[in-house]
């Protein structure tokens, strides 16, 4: 079933009621686990920290007292990027590891980290904040965060179409490129990979400098948690040259090699993986 999705709190709780009460009429329901946007605290209660996807208020919903009153079962609540790490450490292509990271690559970057079999929480419950990684020390790029130099900033969708954007009006590549009629403002990464994907030379450049920077912050994450695999997810896994970015990260860095891996849980990845967090915090 598919809900447009409402940006107002109340709305948002309006609507997973709804959905909850669907899903009771079709089968027995032992408890309730929501992914979401925005960090969660380390009790699986409540979003402790918002992200411009959300509502102003909706940090301050304790959810997991909301739904328990409402519908008398147990609920848990888990920010969406660590539940899908989680299930793709369980049942994805991380299954049989250990340690494990599990990146999303689409408009921002998300993450999760799974060390010594345990979802990475922090003193908090905000761990996990790969997507701000700092690639610089210069004030070259803004970030979301209002911060600069973040890896999301350079290795996201976003950042990708900047990249093209700024190499357009500086490398005189783009001059003879199969792109070259279309305005600055309208470049973006599904151009350039069709591009690269046909030899053209400044989509090329484009594609390398954005794989640069994401070899940069994987190495990073790499270096930092030595873990046995990175799994990306996300619009922009697709796209990803697995083997070519494995080899260069493990000449790079100086922990033990990994293997970097494409995301195998598909669009349900956070659902599923909240799912098997319940399943295990209440012993069902």
């Amino acid at each position: 079933m598919v809900e447009k999705t409402p940006f107002n709190t109340q709305k948002i709780l309006k609507t997973t009621y709804k959905i909850i009460e669907q899903l009771k009429t079709q089968a027995n329901i032992s408890a309730i686990a929501i992914a979401t946007a925005g960090a969660v605290d380390n009790n699986n209660s409540k979003v402790i920290g918002s992200t411009g996807n959300l509502p102003s208020d909706y940090s301050q919903i304790e959810f997991k007292k909301v739904f328990t009153s409402k519908f008398n079962l147990p609920t848990l609540i888990e920010n969406d990027a660590n539940a899908a790490a989680y299930a793709e450490f369980k049942t994805g292509a991380a299954k049989g590891s250990q340690n494990s990271i599990t990146i999303t690559l689409g408009t921002g970057i998300g993450g999760g980290i799974i060390i010594n079999g345990k979802l990475l929480k922090g003193k908090s419950g905000a761990a996990g904040e790969i997507g701000h990684i700092m690639l610089g020390i210069e004030p070259k790029r803004k970030c979301t965060c209002g911060e600069y130099n973040c890896f999301e900033a350079y290795a996201s969708g976003t950042g990708f179409r900047k990249t093209i954007q700024e190499l357009s009006q500086k490398i005189p590549e783009f001059k003879y490129s199969i792109l070259v009629n279309k305005h600055t403002s309208e470049l973006n990464t599904y151009d350039v990979i069709e591009g690269y994907k046909k030899g053209d030379n400044f989509c090329k450049i484009a594609y390398e400098t954005w794989e640069k920077e994401l070899i940069i912050g994987l190495t990073s994450l790499a270096n930092i948690f030595d873990p046995d695999n990175i799994v990306i997810s996300g619009g922009l896994s697709k796209e990803v040259n697995y083997e070519k970015i494995e080899k260069i990260i493990n000449e790079k860095i100086v922990t033990t090699p990994l293997k970097i891996l494409e995301a195998k849980s598909g669009n349900f990845s956070g659902m599923i993986g909240a799912a098997i967090l319940a399943q295990e915090k209440f012993n069902l």
